[in-house]
């Protein structure tokens, strides 16, 4: 059953027939929305009345998306932005991440995806504004579309990211997989997209969903420049 009731959602995005098609899909799905065609135009309604989450499009003429989410980071209390976007590559997905956005829906895009993202945004919990230890290393809610692959990174099954942190991941598939298992993961936005941010781990725990199986990653045999990638992204996430 959907979270939807209640919550209000910007769209923001230049293309009048994209704006159209996404206010009525989150209109369906019982959203209350308001859209805005340019990142200015975002920002007035946002200091107009609160949202709860906003869907974003990246290129945009005068202050695009990255320019809205710089000044969602001086908000006390910003909502949880998913980037829907075109620009389906590695730069976009590490700025992203950077960003604090809350997942990542390529265009194009299919609906479930989209409102399967939003409601994860919706209720993830929030993270606060300034962490006062780092015991544990810093885990994101991140939803974004992954491929479990072979050993010659041939794809074998599609699933979803759900949260990520330096030295783990949260994983979901509707099949499962027994607790040691190895696997290869790689993050990518659309089908139209290759594989990148490749990484190996090994379930440490599973969980059964209404929708397949949530299983729990270790980690293991990084590659350097896959380390330091993912020690980047949470250096400088926001």
């Amino acid at each position: 059953m959907s979270k939807a009731t209640g919550k209000r959602v910007l769209v923001v995005d230049d293309e009048e027939d994209v704006r159209v098609l996404l206010v009525a899909v989150m209109r369906g799905a019982g959203y209350e929305v308001a859209e805005a065609e340019h990142g200015a135009a975002a920002l007035e309604k946002l200091h107009g009345s609160p949202f709860d989450l906003i869907l974003l499009d990246v290129m945009m003429p005068g202050l695009d998306g990255w320019g809205v989410l710089d000044k969602l980071g001086e908000l006390p209390d910003a909502p949880p932005v998913i980037l829907a976007t075109a620009r389906n590559d590695e730069e976009t997905f590490q700025r992203g991440v950077k960003a604090g956005v809350a997942g990542l829906v390529g265009k194009p895009f299919a609906f479930q995806d989209l409102l399967a993202a939003c409601e994860r945004a919706l209720l993830a919990p929030r993270p606060p504004r300034e962490e006062p230890e780092r015991r544990r290393q810093p885990r994101r809610e991140l939803m974004v579309k992954v491929r479990v692959l072979s050993q010659e990174s041939a794809p074998l099954a599609l699933g979803e990211l759900v949260n990520l942190s330096s030295g783990g991941a949260q994983v979901n598939l509707l099949v499962p997989l027994e607790l040691g298992t190895r696997i290869r993961v790689g993050l990518h936005v659309s089908a139209s997209t290759h594989n990148f941010l490749k990484f190996e781990g090994t379930v440490q725990w599973r969980e059964s969903q209404p929708l397949g199986y949530a299983h729990g990653l270790s980690f293991t045999d990084l590659e350097p420049e896959v380390a330091n990638e993912l020690k980047t992204l949470f250096e400088g996430a926001a």
